[in-house]
């Protein structure tokens, strides 16, 4: 039996103070794991030490990424966190109970937050299993970092820490490294094939084709399974 946590992941994140408040709600709501993507000043800092109070402790737990790709390396599923609307092929929603029904299947869960001007980019969604926004009650639905941060905890905790859960048949979900090295072998061979073409469309047909193969859930074992089809593929065996 395990309760349990995810992994909070900002993005860019530009004030330090928004860290340090970050850390608040995450200890507030019993969550104590947080990752850093290329933050704009220098980590540690002293205003985020300030901020955090008496989550203080879980600062020396803090880990420091300079991409995306390295942060959720080790990850099963991603969650990204948006209010714009996406035009990506990959699932939405709002319904936190939609959201959270389906993440015990996982052992590595990550949330990502974008940076407090812009949010996350299109390209930050790339590794992403699906997109959440947070529901507001007016057209406005922009909302403080650690505003978010604590919303997105505090019915995580309301959810998951009443529960313990089984470990899943579905638990051996490939982690994002070994998900995107394939990824990459995979757009090398339809590039030399001429598949992904024309040029100035590649990206976005690649890009549906991943979140494709995403939403598929891929095991370790079905990953090496595809690796095996296509190098036979390449280099048919007599019989």
């Amino acid at each position: 039996m395990k309760t349990i946590k995810p992994t909070i992941v900002l993005v860019r994140p530009q004030l330090p103070e928004n860290i340090g408040l970050t850390l608040r709600a995450m200890h507030n709501c019993g969550l104590d794991d947080l990752i850093l993507v290329s933050p704009k000043k220098k980590w540690p800092n002293p205003k985020a030490i300030n901020a955090a109070t008496n989550a203080k402790f879980i600062i020396r737990k803090v880990k420091v990424f300079d991409s995306i790709n390295e942060a959720v390396s080790n990850y099963n599923f991603v969650v990204a966190t948006s209010a714009r609307k996406r035009y990506l092929s990959k699932p939405h929603t709002k319904d936190f109970l939609n959201l959270f029904e389906k993440l015990p299947n996982y052992k590595k869960i990550a949330i990502l937050f974008g940076p407090e001007q812009s949010g996350l980019s299109n390209n930050d969604l790339m590794l992403c299993d699906c997109v959440f926004t947070i529901p507001t009650f007016s057209n406005n639905h922009s909302l403080n970092l650690a505003h978010s941060v604590l919303i997105m905890s505090y019915k995580w905790q309301e959810y998951f820490m009443q529960f313990t859960f089984k470990s899943s048949k579905k638990n051996d979900v490939s982690d994002k490294k070994s998900f995107e090295v394939f990824m990459e072998y995979l757009k090398n061979e339809l590039n030399n094939s001429g598949f992904l073409y024309p040029k100035e469309k590649s990206n976005s047909m690649f890009n549906n084709i991943q979140s494709m193969f995403l939403r598929a859930n891929l095991s370790r074992k079905e990953i090496q399974t595809l690796w095996g089809m296509i190098k036979t593929i390449q280099n048919p065996k007599k019989r």
